[in-house]
């Protein structure tokens, strides 16, 4: 009886088959790895944005309630109404029943708006309350929005008959601001430039002063 020929593969082919199995395995990992790369980014470009609509808007509803209100210190002086710097604003606003959170009753609250940088030297916008109606005391504030790379706060003057954009907002008349522009700056990977998420808030209450 005449056997078959069972000749097996030789160590080159089985180099050789390695080898493409390799590469093959290479490249889809590749192809792989771009991709999730890519899905993490959007997923992380997509929370940035929604974090700074969601503040945009809780600091415009507040910036629209501000109000002009004197508040009469210890020492006989008033406080001032509105109180705006690059980085850090200040005002009084109304808050009613329906719009209270938990441990925030109804009432007249001084809001503070302030960039801080933490410990480990990530910059948080940082959120103040104080209660009108509990004299001298201020919460400890608590973290707004955390990881920005910047916090920009512009107020609106009249200058030649236009409308003149400065960073500091002071006015000994009680006078609040027209408009107020605010930027948040997030970090960017892969670019120079952060990415800016603006918005102008008109206040209902306030004027436009000449500068």
């Amino acid at each position: 009886m005449k056997m078959g020929n069972n000749r097996g593969f030789t160590f080159l082919e089985l180099l050789i088959a390695v080898a493409i199995f390799s590469i093959s395995a290479v490249a889809i990992y590749s192809s792989f790895n771009v991709g999730i790369r890519a899905w993490r980014k959007a997923e992380d470009s997509y929370k940035i944005r929604q974090e700074a609509r969601q503040a945009l808007s809780v600091m415009s509803r507040e910036l629209r309630s501000a109000l002009s209100f004197k508040l009469k210190k210890p020492d006989e002086t008033f406080e001032d109404s509105f109180d705006g710097s690059s980085d850090e604003v200040s005002f009084w606003r109304a808050l009613r029943t329906a719009d209270s959170k938990e441990g925030y009753p109804a009432g007249i609250y001084k809001v503070t708006y302030k960039l801080e940088e933490t410990q480990s030297l990530h910059r948080v916008l940082r959120s103040y309350r104080q209660y009108v109606n509990i004299e001298g005391e201020e919460d400890s504030g608590s973290v707004f929005i955390s990881g920005l790379s910047g916090f920009k706060l512009e107020y609106a003057y009249t200058k030649e008959g236009g409308i003149d954009w400065q960073s500091t907002w002071k006015d000994e008349q009680e006078v609040l601001p027209f408009m107020v522009k605010v930027t948040l700056s997030f970090p960017s990977q892969g670019k120079a430039e952060p990415v800016d998420f603006t918005e102008t808030i008109l206040i209902p209450t306030g004027e436009l002063k000449t500068q």
